[in-house]
């Protein structure tokens, strides 16, 4: 049986409960359906990934984020999406598949990317998001500023290397 594949790239913000709706609409062989709700942090991670004086303000706080912009490549984004969905459904048994991923400028707190899988057995679906999310997070044309207060002219996110050793355990 064919993976039911679907992939938004869009500005607009999107209702996680609505989604994981689409995902169990009239699926009644799946067993399983596991997610991932990505959101805005208020703060730059990058202190607590092993760089702290790139993310501690003047005062030595944590640099706080209120907008984190995000560009994209349109057309190659839902491309790359839609490949690394395939991909899982290649590894795992997955019935339904959705991800959702805004780009444009976002504030603390919204919803930036939705991963949904639904298999007949939940650690299969369970891998698949974590699989999903490692690579969308590595390998999807998506580029991030974060901006702290009004003014700012804001920070590009470097890649991590974390992200990269994520990958490894596939």
């Amino acid at each position: 049986m064919a993976v039911d594949i679907s992939v938004s790239v869009q500005a607009e913000g999107f209702d996680p409960g609505v989604e994981y709706s689409r995902l169990r609409n009239e699926n009644y062989s799946d067993g399983a359906t596991s997610m991932f709700v990505g959101n805005v942090r208020d703060f730059s991670p990058t202190a607590l990934l092993g760089f702290p004086e790139a993310s501690l303000d003047e005062t030595g706080g944590r640099q706080s984020v209120t907008v984190l912009e995000l560009e994209h490549y349109p057309g190659m984004a839902e491309s790359a999406l839609t490949d690394i969905a395939r991909q899982a459904a290649a590894r795992w048994p997955l019935g339904r598949v959705r991800i959702v991923h805004r780009y444009g400028p976002l504030n603390a707190g919204e919803e930036i990317v939705f991963v949904g899988a639904t298999s007949t057995h939940r650690q299969d679906s369970l891998d698949a998001c974590a699989f999903i999310m490692d690579f969308l997070k590595s390998r999807a044309p998506f580029w991030k500023k974060e901006v702290g207060e009004p003014g700012d002219l804001g920070t590009w996110v470097e890649a991590r290397s974390s992200d990269e050793k994520a990958l490894k355990k596939w």
